[in-house]
């Protein structure tokens, strides 16, 4: 049911990577496919405060009014007070609803009393219970919601952007993380592991790509700032990419993508063994995910150790992503997926 108009409410814009990854990715392939998509991006990006707050209301109010000539709605993460998120159905307009995170619940760093953790719920049952198909990132995710109606949807990476052959440096023992700086604590927690492994090999570096540097004293760290125009070469010197997670709800629903990114690159990834991440990787054969300290340190100088391991890994990694991850096969679903659905 190709040919149809098809309105997108993001909860960002390209700015953020949920939003580029899982959104603007994908319009070309819509495009492609005969879907007219017409990306509306909120009014509140730049604002903080009480304007922010102001502007999060106005934007509220557009999408609730928005004209209603698209053929189907897909809002993405943007959850919504009960009552007023009803008039996002259009009769004969399907709402798909797609998130990537445990969005239910306040992220890590916001305050968890119990009426914010009440609010998250209620603002998120409203709105997937309003929805005809939940679009989710993970099977964990799934988890979550109260109703059967999802489809799993996991986020895609261009494999002719991130591609060895884009990583020109040749990468000595060198680890990397790269991410942004509410995530650093994960990185941080390997603090013991990482010194252990810089007494073992004393040409050891940590890049670290971030809004902000890492505080891991005894650790030689090269800090980079991140930029979106250098998304891909980022990554570059990285021999060896970490993922280190917390095991908590919320960690539980991620996406495993900073791992999918190392994979996609040849970088073998290490990652602890939390949500996603163990579905993406098979322990010894693609990656390597650690669940104490001792085996943080073991894997991680395992690879240092052997440049042939390190290799075989990484391309056991770049095939896994190839054949699951990847732009064009997550795209084809996806338009498989909108053009099947019907309102419920």
């Amino acid at each position: 049911m190709t040919g149809r108009l098809l309105l997108i409410l993001p909860v960002s814009d390209e700015r953020a990577a949920s939003t580029r990854y899982r959104i603007l990715a994908h319009l070309p392939a819509l495009r492609a496919a005969g879907f007219t998509p017409r990306v509306q991006p909120p009014l509140d990006l730049d604002r903080s405060g009480a304007s922010r707050l102001l502007f999060r209301a106005a934007d509220m109010m557009r999408d609730f009014y928005a004209r209603a000539e698209e053929d189907l709605l897909l809002v993405q993460r943007k959850t919504y007070l009960p009552g007023p998120v009803s008039r996002l159905r259009r009769e004969g307009r399907p709402f798909v609803f797609d998130m990537d995170d445990a969005i239910d619940l306040p992220p890590p760093g916001n305050s968890a009393k119990p009426s914010a953790l009440r609010r998250y719920r209620r603002n998120f049952v409203a709105t997937v219970e309003t929805a005809d198909l939940v679009l989710c990132g993970n099977r964990q995710l799934a988890k979550r919601l109260p109703h059967e109606r999802y489809e799993i949807l996991p986020t895609a990476i261009d494999t002719r952007r991130f591609a060895p052959k884009a990583l020109t440096t040749t990468a000595g023992k060198t680890l990397g993380w790269v991410g942004y700086s509410d995530n650093l604590p994960y990185l941080e927690s390997l603090a013991e592991p990482l010194r252990e492994l810089a007494n073992r090999h004393p040409e050891l570096r940590l890049i670290v790509v971030a809004d902000r540097a890492p505080r891991l004293r005894g650790i030689p760290v090269e800090y980079r700032p991140w930029r979106l125009e250098n998304e891909v070469s980022c990554f570059e010197g990285i021999g060896v990419g970490l993922m280190p997670l917390a095991d908590t709800p919320w960690t539980r629903g991620k996406c495993a993508f900073k791992a999918i990114q190392y994979m996609a690159l040849g970088i073998p990834a290490v990652a602890s063994p939390v949500g996603m991440n163990a579905e993406v990787i098979r322990d010894g054969e693609n990656g390597f995910l650690p669940d104490e300290a001792s085996a943080w340190v073991e894997d991680l100088d395992a690879l240092l150790r052997n440049p042939s391991l390190a290799a075989s890994i990484g391309d056991a990694g770049r095939r896994t992503v190839e054949r699951t991850y990847s732009l064009e096969v997550v795209s084809r679903r996806l338009i498989e997926i909108l053009e099947d659905i019907r309102v419920r």
